[in-house]
């Protein structure tokens, strides 16, 4: 039987075929190019915290390993030299940001869709399936919003977690289910580390 995870990832893989694309363009999502092409002013905190959510959706498929996180986002420190990216670099981080996140999205409810997901027992199927539909619809359309705006996407991230958690037949995230959870303790490391000179 094959797990939830590998599910969600053979959803996603499946819209991609269907938008034959290596990854669904924000285009093909419904995005705006104005977000992307003249993205807003950000700090250099806010950069990095940008970079981190974006490998943190690739842990969450397995493409990135999670014990890696925290070395890449030295790297990325360290290329950076505690300086805000060329706006070019943050346009493309938003992209991908912007894509990736949407992937996970469009693959959580194409699961939900087709009947793969596994929900608690508390409540008919049905109910979960029909709400768990529109508030990913809903934060569909706060991520493009937020990404348009600048603002932190993790709180769309993490709420993306707990409805994947909802979709394995968990009520709540169990301890350790995700990698959300450990966005800011990284990125405070991080960032303290280089405040201090602190070699990687």
């Amino acid at each position: 039987m094959r797990s939830p995870l590998k599910l969600l990832s053979l959803a996603g893989l499946v819209l991609l075929v269907a938008c034959n694309s290596p990854f669904a363009s924000a285009a093909d999502l419904g995005s705006s190019p104005a977000a992307i092409a003249d993205p807003a002013p950000v700090s250099y905190r806010e950069a990095l915290s940008r970079y981190l959510s974006l490998e943190m959706i690739r842990a969450t498929f397995d493409v990135v390993a999670r014990e890696d996180l925290g070395p890449a986002l030295e790297d990325q420190a360290r290329r950076w030299q505690g300086a805000v990216p060329a706006a070019a670099e943050v346009a493309d981080i938003d992209q991908q940001l912007l894509a990736e996140a949407s992937y996970y999205i469009v693959s959580l409810s194409y699961l939900v869709q087709v009947g793969g997901a596994v929900f608690p027992s508390d409540k008919a199927e049905t109910v979960y399936a029909n709400d768990t539909v529109a508030r990913l619809e809903d934060l569909r359309r706060r991520l493009f919003e937020d990404v348009e705006a600048g603002s932190d996407v993790l709180p769309v991230l993490t709420e993306l977690e707990r409805i994947r958690a909802l979709t394995e037949g968990y009520g709540s995230i169990p301890k350790g289910f995700g990698v959300f959870e450990q966005h800011d303790q990284l990125l405070d490391q991080v960032l303290a580390k280089q405040a201090e000179g602190t070699p990687a």
